[in-house]
């Protein structure tokens, strides 16, 4: 995997209790996104290692209490203090921020299975549902921002891969 497909979310500042917790502190605000992952990955010797959330709480805009399975007492916690805190970079981590239209308008989308279908257009909002608006000439298709329908964005050559369910796609059509 290549580190530039992970963001920094946040550092294992310190360890909180004795049954091998942190607290994540972030420079940024956590979004509360992060109540619904799996696991994350802490960067081990410039390598993003996958861990299994087992807990976690929120406890501030920029912090949260969080633990791992496997990392069940202080010792074992000790060796992952310090460390950095990724995850993936996905379309819906930029949701929340301002400039996530812009930043991804002209961006080229591929399906896994249709190939090339057309451009991004803008961000939609339906009642905090969000919808990529791609533009295909004159035809619009509207995609979910989701973590089951992206699969990657390549910053670096503007494109967006999905895995659009069946019909999904030619649903306007």
């Amino acid at each position: 995997m290549n580190n530039s497909e992970y963001r920094e979310i946040g550092v294992l500042a310190k360890l909180h209790g004795f049954k091998g917790e942190y607290v994540m502190v972030s420079d940024s605000m956590i979004s509360e996104e992060i109540e619904d992952w799996e696991s994350v990955f802490i960067e081990i010797d410039g390598l993003p290692v996958p861990f299994f959330i087992k807990s976690l709480r929120i406890t501030s805009d920029s912090s949260v209490v969080i633990g791992f399975e496997d990392v069940d007492s202080s010792d074992t916690a000790k060796e992952f203090l310090g460390n950095s805190v990724l995850q993936l970079f996905t379309v819906a981590d930029y949701a929340d921020e301002p400039s996530f239209s812009q930043e991804l308008s002209g961006y080229v989308v591929i399906d896994k299975t249709a190939g090339k279908i057309g451009i991004v257009d803008q961000l939609l909002d339906y009642n905090h549902n969000l919808l990529l608006q791609i533009m295909n000439g004159e035809e619009e298709i509207l995609i979910p921002v989701s973590g089951e329908t992206i699969v990657r964005v390549n910053h670096e050559d503007k494109e967006i891969l999905i895995d659009a369910p069946d019909g999904l796609i030619n649903l306007n059509r």
